[in-house]
């Protein structure tokens, strides 16, 4: 049985906004940005937002969210997406591996056909309002599997078209330019001017304890249910390569290094990493604020 836990960072949304805000911040750069809920947050707060990742599904969904101010879906589109349209040949086989471990016949059908159906859009924007609500629906068969007593049975079409309607309420413009990319996190502090950079570091190995809902909704994205997140995040700056302690801290005060010109650096930590960040981003400026409501959620500030 797959092991589901949360794979969001324990970090707020709302205490990003304030400091933030007490450092008279109006535009953040994320690197590292995972699924961009916090930008989305900080965007409609009016604060311009960039953001970077190198797993593709989280870079669409910024697409639906954050680079997105006006495109919606119709009915007739969220039809075309969730339904298997007559005369279009699908690859139904494509999620066979999965069938019987994860998801039941029906349900690998029904991923092969969104596969392609989010293929056929017209924009950036309604692909990854797609994506977030089909992967909402994804991780409804996942807890279902999990406890399939506790949970209403719907048809696969009926639950992604109430995800894909829910996902759209979000979108929404705060009259400023935002922008996500494909790319690793140097070349994006590098590219983007911001007043702060925001990073949320993953631990020395946490590449390996990602939220397996990440990692297969990432091999749904790419078509492939044999990939894993190790291939995607090789060449990433906290990737396999990081896995021993100096090359992590190496990798820390790198990133560090490249991020002079930005006012304000916020790093999120946690009590049980905090004697590994704090003295490398110590090293990296010359004031640093310790902002620590609970043990998950630590922020070190950092000024010139």
């Amino acid at each position: 049985m797959i092991d589901l836990h949360a794979s969001a960072p324990q970090y707020s949304p709302s205490r990003l906004h304030e400091i933030l805000l007490r450092h008279g911040c109006n535009s953040v750069v994320d690197p590292i940005m995972g699924l961009p809920m916090h930008l989305h947050y900080l965007k409609h707060h009016g604060i311009a937002v960039h953001g970077a990742d190198m797993v593709e599904w989280f870079v669409r969904v910024g697409e639906g969210l954050i680079a997105n101010d006006l495109t919606i879906l119709r009915d007739v589109e969220v039809a075309e997406i969730v339904e298997m349209l007559p005369g279009r040949i699908y690859p139904l086989e494509m999620f066979k591996a999965w069938e019987g471990v994860f998801f039941t016949e029906e349900q690998c059908i029904y991923l092969g056909v969104w596969h392609d159906n989010v293929r056929h859009l017209r924009s950036d924007g309604q692909t990854g309002l797609a994506i977030l609500g089909l992967w909402r629906t994804f991780c409804f068969w996942l807890q279902k599997m999990q406890s399939p007593d506790d949970m209403q049975d719907v048809a696969p079409s009926e639950l992604a078209w109430s995800y894909i309607r829910q996902t759209e309420n979000l979108v929404m413009p705060n009259m400023r330019r935002n922008t996500v990319r494909l790319a690793p996190a140097i070349p994006t502090i590098e590219a983007v001017s911001a007043d702060a950079l925001f990073l949320s570091l993953p631990t020395r190995v946490g590449y390996r304890f990602v939220d397996p809902r990440v990692w297969m909704w990432e091999a749904w994205w790419r078509g492939d249910p044999y990939f894993t997140l190790e291939r995607a995040l090789d060449d990433a700056i906290f990737g396999p390569r990081s896995a021993e302690a100096p090359a992590y801290a190496q990798a820390v005060s790198n990133l560090l290094a490249h991020a002079n010109a930005f006012p304000v650096v916020v790093v999120h930590t946690s009590q049980q990493h905090l004697a590994e960040i704090e003295p490398l981003v110590r090293e990296s400026r010359a004031f640093v604020e310790v902002i620590a409501p609970r043990e998950s959620e630590i922020y070190l500030v950092a000024t010139k």
